[in-house]
């Protein structure tokens, strides 16, 4: 579990404070991953447990310039803002119970969403501020598997016990929400899109459809043994990827996607054991990690050829929650990981291996 001495070259980061003498802690330390010799940046102090949010919200800036996570602390979990020029790490809550995973940052960057108990709250992503509250939940167990807030940033939506909620979060004041459906059972995650639709998954009958003005469909995918694993929108919200796990003995975990148009589910590309995976800005690349004991990697698959590339080794003690995400341009990676004894942030570099995608220049025009 410990890094050794050649490779875990620290080299601290950190800012002086404007007008004082004080160093300003920084938590950004370097060294090169064992097995690959690929660089990495640890983003947290690993002697707290530090989480990303569930990798279907954003945790990182248009500009990539600022990444936002959770911190275990003398207070309890609390949200922080760390700069990833200079290093400097500010708090953005004082929750009394905040869900480490349950944030997701505003697509302007502005606003930072997060859950205190049995509350979903608003408040400032740039320093710590009264936050707004948006809405109460039936219990603090309603954001066990988080909330999704759409890609526009206009709506999000959760799971209360088998409601299926949209909470509108943009203007001022406490919005009202809407219980759009029934799902019938409590489902494991939900995931909005920048339309209407939106996806949920039950494990006991698998992924679910809901569009406004009509009941939550089951989608038809193939009968295959196994598990289903995490789903995705592609940027079209046309289409969908989600892993099949489980498969049998020496069968691959594969990555698939079904299209709403023709209603049929197609084979992306064998993995090397996927369990999580996001993708890029355009769907052109993919991010994921290995289940494998053997080999814990996170890596890289480009959709064209269906190749794999090792990045560096996660090492988790439980590879569904490394939840390996791109930063919106691509430029880089993050994930989380116990490698180091408790949950902390790390990022790799990929500008050199995937091209620039344009969400982050759109971002910018807005």
């Amino acid at each position: 579990m410990n890094l050794s001495r050649r490779t875990f070259a620290l080299s601290t980061l950190g800012a002086s404070l404007a007008g004082t003498t004080r160093a300003q802690f920084s938590p950004i330390r370097r060294f090169l991953d064992s097995s690959t010799e690929v660089e990495m940046l640890c983003l947290s102090d690993p002697s707290r447990a530090s989480y990303l949010p569930f990798s279907y919200n954003r945790s990182n800036s248009s500009r990539q310039n600022f990444v936002v996570y959770s911190s275990e602390g003398a207070n309890g979990a609390q949200a922080h803002r760390l700069e990833l020029k200079g290093g400097i790490l500010k708090p953005l809550t004082a929750a009394s119970a905040l869900h480490p995973r349950a944030l997701a940052l505003s697509p302007d960057d502005k606003t930072l969403y997060f859950t205190d108990g049995d509350t979903l709250q608003a408040t400032s992503a740039s320093s710590l501020s009264k936050p707004r509250e948006l809405y109460k939940a039936s219990s603090p167990d309603a954001f066990k598997t988080g909330f999704s807030l759409s890609e526009d940033g206009a709506n999000i939506v959760l799971l209360d016990g088998a409601k299926l909620v949209s909470i509108p979060v943009r203007g001022s004041g406490k919005p009202a929400a809407q219980i759009l459906t029934e799902t019938g059972a409590a489902c494991h995650d939900c995931i909005a899109t920048k339309g209407n639709a939106i996806l949920f998954r039950d494990p006991q009958s698998g992924i679910h459809l809901f569009a406004p003005g009509s009941k939550p469909q089951r989608v038809p995918l193939e009968d295959r043994p196994g598990k289903l694993g995490p789903a995705i929108w592609n940027p079209d919200g046309r289409s969908f990827l989600f892993l099949r796990t489980d498969q049998g003995r020496g069968v691959s975990n594969t990555l698939h996607e079904y299209s709403l148009d023709t209603k049929q589910e197609s084979l992306v590309g064998k993995t090397s054991q996927f369990v999580d995976f996001n993708r890029n800005g355009d769907s052109s690349v993919f991010v994921g990690a290995s289940g494998s004991k053997a080999q814990p990697y996170v890596l890289l698959m480009l959709r064209i050829t269906r190749r794999e590339l090792a990045l560096c080794e996660h090492k988790s003690s439980d590879a569904t929650q490394v939840s390996p995400v791109f930063s919106p341009s691509s430029k880089r990676i993050f994930f989380q990981s116990d490698r180091l004894g408790k949950s902390a942030i790390f990022s790799v570099a990929v500008e050199k291996l995937v091209e620039p995608t344009e969400a982050d220049e759109e971002t910018k025009k807005s």
